[in-house]
């Protein structure tokens, strides 16, 4: 329109070009291939998930809590019977996450009285949000230190880098029995001890992954007489609060701030879990502040439901909760958790007296997590857990080259543990023999190397320049990146760590003997990644 001669005799052409393109037959062979292009109604993922939760044969012994819905509140199991006719938004009367002042506030009070805390927050991106926003609460200006161990979860290395804080590790200790390395909290209380300012905070994880906990009470009473928050990351220990069997939670041992997994022990859905403060020591604003910026905006009201729930199943299921004024009964559902703690430190004691098997158990282990070393088998923690799965249908929740660890819960029948100890006492029959040995473990006279100096903050690490070198060549270099070799599970190194002679010496070592490592680029370790 704007130009002389645009509806001139090029543009007839091109019209009359077009129609012909258009109007002109498909060949067969063209059609089939556009038809492979477009979309197709496949569901791999759904499909995938629909046909494992359906293996009616399965004994699960792996989180969530529930048990793949053996064991849920009535109100968590109408809800999951239609779902999507719950999977709503912020609709009037359903308050709001962000900023609940309703019913998502009543709920919260409710967790905060059955888990003894002074406020509790659910949270719908899993623990990981909860350690972000535990750091992030307690970190005061870019540069502060937190004092730390290795064996925390990969959230508590991530919150470093959001927080820009400086990781001050406390070293570990190895366990040669069941392949792992933890700090404990006389660790942790001289890494504190060491620092020339007072940390912002002090991250301890209790009960770990194999059902050990911490000292947290000696490890409070370190970090208040300096003036310093305890933060837990209690991921596997929710339903401590509900039984007196349990060992004594971190809340009630000082612990300052305190993070959960509900949906790991207790019968909240994947992804649910709650943050807990008690005391003055952690603001709770800066608390809400930090969810509001890490959660989503969109949150999930059939998570929320569940952790609710959770909460009510797991009270009618106590022998106690906190009312203010110290412990009282529960009444009738007293003995559901009981009967359970029962079973499995009964199914523990046949487990102990098969040749060849070991049973982490003793004073601070939770009697429902069932860690049983299987070195003594000659065979290791991957071909045990696939022969259980395989030929009897259990389904542990981790396997190391050491141990195998199995998740007890409400949801799991006396029948369950009976298969279990069967099971195990056929495989280890089954076996060769300590003769053979796994295929790698702890070369003997090699000891974990000391953590190594901090060059520059986990955050400078991550937004710097990288570049890729020789293993052999590392050392003085700065990684940039988490090399955690399995065993003993722990980060080696860490971004913006100095590399040391030592932790390349344990690196080279533990290549030579064919072990397997995680989260670095290269799992070879031929290479590694280093700060330009």
């Amino acid at each position: 329109r704007s130009r002389p001669g645009m509806l001139g005799r090029g543009t007839k052409a091109f019209w009359r070009e077009t129609y012909f393109l258009l109007m002109r037959p498909v060949a067969a062979g063209e059609l089939g291939e556009a038809r492979a292009c477009r979309p197709d109604a496949r569901t791999p993922l759904a499909s995938g998930v629909r046909e494992r939760g359906l293996r009616q044969h399965e004994v699960p012994f792996h989180m969530p809590g529930h048990s793949r819905g053996r064991s849920v509140h009535h109100t968590l199991q109408e809800l999951s019977k239609g779902a999507l006719s719950f999977d709503t938004t912020e609709l009037e009367g359903l308050d709001y996450l962000a900023y609940p002042s309703g019913i998502i506030a009543e709920a919260q009070e409710l967790a905060s009285e059955a888990f003894g805390a002074d406020r509790s927050w659910f949270l719908v991106n899993g623990t990981t949000v909860g350690i972000h926003a535990a750091v992030m609460s307690a970190v005061r200006e870019p540069g502060d230190a937190v004092v730390i161990s290795r064996d925390c979860h990969q959230s508590a290395f991530s919150a470093m880098i959001l927080a820009d804080a400086v990781p001050v590790w406390a070293e570990s200790e190895y366990d040669d029995d069941f392949g792992f390395a933890s700090a404990s909290a006389t660790n942790l209380c001289e890494a504190l001890a060491g620092c020339s300012r007072a940390p912002a905070a002090v991250l301890a994880v209790s009960p770990n992954y194999y059902g050990v906990c911490a000292g947290v009470r000696e490890l409070a009473s370190c970090c208040h007489s300096r003036g310093v928050p305890l933060l837990v990351d209690e991921a596997h220990g929710s339903h401590f609060a509900f039984h007196r069997g349990f060992p004594p939670t971190s809340l009630s041992q000082g612990a300052d701030l305190v993070v959960q997994s509900t949906h790991k022990t207790l019968s909240a859905m994947t992804q649910a879990s709650m943050l807990h403060v008690s005391g003055p020591r952690v603001c709770s604003d800066r608390v809400t502040r930090s969810l509001q910026i890490l959660q989503s905006s969109s949150p999930s009201y059939v998570l929320m439901s569940s952790l609710d729930a959770a909460r009510a199943h797991a009270s009618e299921a106590s022998d106690y909760h906190h009312d203010g004024e110290g412990d009282r009964p529960a009444g009738a559902g007293e003995q559901t958790f009981s009967r359970t703690i029962y079973a499995s430190l009964e199914a523990k004691d046949e487990i102990s007296r098969v040749p060849g098997l070991r049973v982490l158990r003793g004073e601070g282990v939770d009697p429902l997590r069932l860690t049983v070393g299987v070195s003594g088998l000659g065979q290791t923690g991957f071909e045990v857990s696939r022969q259980l799965e395989e030929e009897y249908g259990v389904v542990p929740e981790l396997a190391t080259q050491a141990s195998v660890v199995f998740i007890v819960t409400l949801g799991t029948a006396s029948a369950d543990l009976k298969l279990l100890v069967r099971a195990l006492r056929e495989v280890a029959g089954q076996s060769d023999g300590p003769g053979r040995g796994p295929p790698w473990s702890q070369p003997s006279g090699l000891v974990l190397p000391s953590c190594g100096t901090q060059a520059m903050s986990p955050r400078q690490a991550f937004f710097a320049g990288h570049a890729r070198v020789e293993t052999s060549t590392a050392v003085g270099r700065v990684a940039a990146e988490i090399v955690c070799p399995y065993p003993p599970g722990i980060p080696i190194l860490y971004p913006g760590e100095k590399i040391s002679e030592e932790a390349l010496e344990f690196l080279l070592a533990f290549k030579r003997e064919g072990g397997y490592v995680s989260g670095c680029s290269d799992a070879t370790l031929d290479t590694l990644l280093v700060v330009e």
